[in-house]
Parts: structure tokens; sequence; C-alpha cells
């Protein structure tokens, strides 16, 4: 099974990265840390962007959305921090790219856009401040 999810991912354009890749997760339950990991079967990359590799194994729920199955998705991107999770199904010789965005986390795209924002109208306000300054308005 390992053989035809590689030969998958390479037919694809996906190079494989690593294999069998941990990533540690530190848990603080009531002030105290335990160490924990998480295991990825494969981390790739294709086009500059790096994924995670999830391989479906026999029967069982497959569907992202579904809570279960998605929570168990947004820990690995979560613990390994990359582009998105490529969940692979070699039976039907599928690939679907899954990535999550959550509208109350806010990055740095947020912020630079904020900013710029600002800087644009305090320029403005700066050139009628002086336009008055001149009598030129």
């Amino acid at each position: 099974m390992k053989n035809e999810v590689e030969n998958l991912l390479r037919r694809r354009g996906y190079q494989i990265l690593g294999k069998n890749q941990k990533e540690s997760i530190l848990v603080n339950v009531d002030g105290q840390d335990h160490l924990s990991s998480l295991e990825a079967e494969y981390t790739v990359e294709r086009s500059g962007k790096k994924f995670v590799v999830v391989v479906k194994r026999g029967e069982g729920s497959f569907d992202p959305t579904e809570p279960g199955f998605r929570r168990k998705l947004i820990e690995y991107a979560r613990a390994f921090g990359l582009n998105g999770i490529l969940l692979v199904d070699p039976e039907a010789e599928e690939i679907h790219t899954v990535s999550f965005k959550f509208p109350r986390e806010r990055g740095l795209d947020f912020y630079f856009q904020f900013f710029s924002a600002l800087f644009i109208i305090a320029i403005v306000v700066g050139i009628i401040y002086l336009m008055v300054q001149v009598k030129l308005f």
C-alpha cells in the first residue's frame, strides 16, 4: 500500500519530503505539561506548498466535514503548520486538499491591511492640513 500511495503522489507532481515524520505537542493540564507527539505518514511539496498526507485505510469516514475526522485533521494542521492536508485514497486514486480558516484568528494580512489603511488616511489628512495652511483649500 505504501508504494501505491508514493507512486500516486509522485504521478500527481508531489515531491515526498519525509516519511513517518513526528511533531511534538505539549498539552498543559491543570498547570502540568504532558509531552505527546503526532506522526504524519508523509510530508510532501508541490509548487512551493507543503502538505501533510493522511492516507485512507480500510472503511470508515474519510469526510473532512465529519466532526470527529475534522478534529483529527485540525490537529495535523496545527501540529505541522504547513499549507494544508492531502487526503489520499489509494484505492480510488483520489487526492483531496484540505485547509482550515478560523474567522476569529487574525493573521498578519489583517494587521498589514489595517495599518496600511491608517497610513493612507493619515497622509490624506496631512495633505488637507497643509493645503489649509497654505490657503489652497
